[in-house]
């Protein structure tokens, strides 16, 4: 029987318990060395993750039209970080009444040290990898430069199989090795009842913020939103199931064709796109965990003056990060450590805290992709005239045939 990521992850998180609560010291030493070896090796990947997910993803947009690209990526963008914004309200008005006995205890129980330490230090760190990236990117649109922007897009493909192949499958052993010295501490029964708790705020939150979607889309658009809502259902729960906005979006793309309003044309470009650069429920579920995690390690709540920075800067670390289940927490964490200061006890909680969700996150994602298309429709669909339209429809279902 083949096991998904999330039983993985949970019986990765199992294991780390049992070995936490009964394990004898030498166990908990070597978890706690799995631990910094792992983390270290993680941390290592993540200016090379920045560096390929959005220099790539910036090359790619080569073909595009300029006006229409910077509208909708502008619009996606706005979406994401005003999300992020009412998670993060909600975040400092909800979590401390269940997590701050929590950020008591965290440290309550001294255990051994590792094993060994060894110090894998990044090629470069995540601010540099991210104005790398961009130039980069800008300059392989700029000219006829078909090298560089295939050499960019192949580095994107490389690290997405190091991702598939490395860093997610050793995810759960990561977070055994990782709620192994949670437990050893002591500090078990208060972080898994902040994660229950927080979890169901996330999901409620995302469900709020699509209604807000679709209801600022519908009247800037002056059409109706449940339609597209209800075209978009499909997609929404291929999206849970898959936990990859980019395996979704040939579903989303055929949902979105179907609406009778919208300009197939503008459907076309629309939907790809903002596959890539509209995340606004994994960006609110990474607001409010960093908020709750930031509380549960340290004590106390985060400046708000530095998570309005984090929000705009993960606004744009999470262009192209959809490739693979969990891209989004990845590319996040550079910003995680040089924003936040988290440690690797820190971005373990949260990258547990995140995949477990990551079907809600991920669904959200992929369903306000309609809003999105509703208000670019609204602005640039008209520009079409109805015989083309009618000929875009016709060829589209002949090939759907």
């Amino acid at each position: 029987m083949k096991f998904g990521l999330i039983p993985k992850l949970l019986l990765g998180l199992g294991i780390g318990i049992l070995i936490g609560i009964f394990g004898p010291d030498w166990m908990i030493r070597f978890t706690e060395t799995g631990s910094m070896l792992l983390g270290n090796l993680i941390k290592f990947f993540i200016p090379l993750i920045i560096f390929a997910f959005v220099a790539a993803s910036i090359a790619e947009f080569e073909t595009k039209a300029g006006r229409l690209l910077s509208f909708t990526i502008g619009i996606s963008y706005l979406d994401t970080i005003i999300a992020c914004g009412l998670a993060a309200v909600a975040a400092y008005l909800i979590i401390p009444n269940f997590a701050i006995q929590a950020g008591e205890v965290v440290e309550s129980i001294k255990i051994g040290a590792p094993f060994v330490t060894l110090d894998i230090p990044p090629l470069m760190n995540i601010i540099s990898a991210l104005v790398l990236a961009i130039i980069i990117g800008m300059a392989s649109t700029w000219g006829k430069a078909p090298i560089l922007s295939g050499a960019v897009i192949e580095f994107r493909n490389v690290v997405e199989r190091v991702i598939q192949k490395f860093i997610i499958p050793v995810l759960p052993i990561f977070i055994a090795c990782i709620f192994a010295g949670i437990a050893a501490k002591g500090a078990l029964f208060g972080t898994i009842s902040v994660f229950g708790k927080m979890l169901v705020l996330i999901v409620i939150m995302q469900f709020i913020w699509l209604f807000i979607e679709y209801a600022l889309a519908g009247m800037i658009s002056k059409q109706n939103p449940f339609v597209v809502f209800k075209a978009m259902l499909p997609a929404y729960f291929t999206a849970f199931g898959t936990m990859s906005s980019a395996v979704t979006m040939p579903v989303s793309l055929r949902q979105a064709r179907t609406i009778p309003f919208i300009n197939k044309k503008i459907a076309d470009f629309v939907m790809p796109l903002t596959a890539n650069v509209h995340l606004s429920g994994a960006a609110m579920t990474l607001t409010i965990s960093a908020i709750t995690v930031t509380l549960l390690t340290g004590g106390e709540l985060p400046p708000v003056g530095v998570i309005i920075s984090f929000i705009l800067i993960l606004g744009v670390i999470e262009v192209g990060a959809v490739g693979v289940p969990g891209g989004s927490a990845l590319a996040a964490i550079g910003i995680l450590q040089s924003t936040l200061g988290f440690g690797d006890e820190a971005i373990g909680l949260m990258l547990a805290l995140f995949m477990i969700q990551d079907s809600f996150g991920t669904a959200t994602n992929i369903t306000g992709d309609g809003s999105i298309l509703m208000i670019v429709n609204r602005f640039f669909g008209k520009e079409k005239n109805e015989s083309q339209e009618s000929t875009s429809s016709t060829d589209i279902e002949s090939e759907t045939v």
